[in-house]
């Protein structure tokens, strides 16, 4: 999710793996749902909005024995809606190049590195110095 260009991170709730490390919100996918079904009922969840979930942004193959992950990273659109922290411990809206700074999870890691990328890239392309 972005809004103002910043994206939006969720730093998890004790007692769970990573526990108070951030995360870009989302969870498991049930058997009877698509992956973006399984985001929007998620964010509902998690934020208490209703989202419109867009185009997959990132894949990411995360192994951590006995556990293998494929994290998918989507674009979502909640309008002007406010996420609560109803399952996460805490919000933060975060420029993209800003991301990777953050004590991200595993997984997560590749995508604030895509984002940081992305962000030089588009920097680059308008002739702007980049902080």
């Amino acid at each position: 999710m972005r809004r103002d260009g910043r994206v939006l991170l969720a730093r998890r709730t004790p007692g769970r793996s990573h526990a108070g490390l951030w995360e870009f919100p989302g969870g498991k996918v049930h058997a009877d749902e698509t992956d973006e079904q399984a985001l929007a009922r998620e964010l509902e969840e998690e934020l208490g909005v209703k989202a419109t979930v867009g185009a997959c942004y990132a894949t990411v193959e995360h192994h951590a024995p006995p556990l293998a992950i494929t994290l998918l990273v989507y674009s979502c659109d909640i309008g002007g809606q406010l996420p609560l922290c109803l399952d996460v411990a805490e919000l933060v809206w975060v420029e993209p190049s800003a991301v990777i700074e953050y004590d991200l999870t595993p997984a997560d890691v590749p995508v604030a590195e895509r984002l940081l990328q992305d962000a030089l890239q588009v920097a680059s392309e308008r002739g702007a110095g980049f902080p």
